[in-house]
């Protein structure tokens, strides 16, 4: 119900930061935490949900990277992003890192190959982190067939999850939260 939004919502402020490190289909190694300072949005699942999280990876990327409209996935990766209200010209906004995750399991290594493969052909210019050791499944909530997402505010702490067919109204409220975020980062300390 990414109407997105399954009993999940937003996570208490205590939240821990996740230790999620994975390999792209180039083999490059990724980890959460050298993305402090931005939003990291998590989008993944299975083979099942890998459309609806493409499209709802682009609709994120694009709402806050207004320039990248209709620009080719590589180019549309380079667009800057849109700058927090408020925030003086010149100062620096965060960032929103929409991230495609695929939940892959625990396959052989011959296979490991084969699905890389397949990733990077599907997608040559855009990293997909693999899941192989079914990390995601087991550190967030999960659900099959459909999108699932979770977002890590500026300091890499787990915020907000959801699940389900992205609706219009799941769909603002998750927009909403990474903005919420993303104010929350670059407000004066209190």
């Amino acid at each position: 119900m990414l109407g997105l939004i399954v009993a999940l919502g937003l996570v208490p402020a205590q939240a821990v930061v996740p230790d999620v490190v994975l390999e792209d289909q180039f083999e490059h190694r990724h980890d959460v935490k050298q993305h402090r300072g931005d939003v990291v949005v998590l989008i993944y699942g299975d083979r099942k949900s890998a459309d609806a999280n493409r499209a709802l990876g682009e609709h994120v990327h694009v709402h806050f990277h207004p320039a990248a409209r209709g620009l080719p996935p590589g180019q549309a990766r380079k667009a800057p992003v849109r700058p927090v209200d408020g925030v003086p010209a010149g100062a620096r906004s965060p960032d929103v890192l929409a991230v495609p995750v695929a939940c892959v399991g625990k396959v052989p290594e011959l296979v490991k190959k084969i699905i890389r493969a397949q990733v990077r052909a599907g997608s040559p210019e855009v990293p997909v982190w693999l899941d192989f050791a079914d990390l995601m499944k087991a550190t967030f909530p999960f659900q099959p067939g459909v999108p699932n997402v979770v977002v890590l505010d500026a300091q890499g702490r787990y915020c907000y999850a959801a699940a389900g067919t992205p609706t219009p109204e799941g769909t603002a409220r998750l927009l909403r939260v990474i903005e919420a975020l993303r104010r929350e980062a670059v407000a004066p300390a209190r």
